[in-house]
């Protein structure tokens, strides 16, 4: 009866042990996968973290260029008449007019590279040289127009004007004298200037 007692114990012990050793074995399984698939868990995220510190670089030297450019803008804005011309052949550097873009209507297009002419005056304030790149704002919409100074105005206008080459001399007169913020964004120094 005794051993009966003390095989049974046995048996029970043994089973215990068996299912105590099974649980640790799966335990330890689902352990490492558990800890395996964190690990890699982990390296995704990091490997995120590094690409999203990667472009907030990327974007705050985009904002700091965007904002040194405005900047620049803000601090050299010359305000000027604009007015139409039409060209006689050349420009006073010698740049042949029908080279160049002549507006066609009395409505300045936004994606052209305008052909204008400076008067001293502007010319001073804007410290613009020949062929420099001009950027002209309107002053209620802020539209803006690329420009390139290929030509002086009469050495007698004493305001600052900016002469932008008309097609036709009636388009020019519909077009008038309208006021506009200049920009020199050739000049040296410039954020713009390459």
């Amino acid at each position: 009866m005794l051993d009966s007692r003390v095989w049974r114990g046995i048996k029970i012990a043994s089973l215990l042990f068996i299912i105590v050793a099974v649980a640790v074995l799966t335990n330890t399984v689902r352990f490492r996968k558990d800890k395996a698939r964190f690990l890699h868990a982990v390296a995704e995220q990091r490997n995120e973290l590094q690409q999203t510190e990667h472009k907030l670089q990327e974007t705050m030297h985009l904002l700091a260029n965007a904002e040194k450019r405005l900047g620049f803008l803000n601090s050299h804005k010359t305000a000027v008449q604009v007015t139409a011309f039409t060209g006689h052949g050349s420009f006073a550097n010698g740049l042949r007019t029908d080279w160049s873009y002549a507006v066609p209507n009395h409505i300045l297009p936004e994606d052209k590279l305008l052909s204008i002419a400076l008067s001293p005056t502007a010319q001073q304030q804007l410290h613009a040289r020949m062929n420099d790149y001009i950027v002209l704002l309107e002053e209620n919409t802020q539209k803006a127009r690329l420009a390139r100074f290929v030509d002086t105005t009469s050495q007698d206008e004493v305001r600052p004007v900016v002469d932008i080459f008309f097609e036709k001399a009636e388009e020019a007169l519909t077009f008038g004298r309208q006021r506009f913020i200049a920009i020199d964004i050739s000049e040296e120094g410039s954020p713009f200037h390459k």
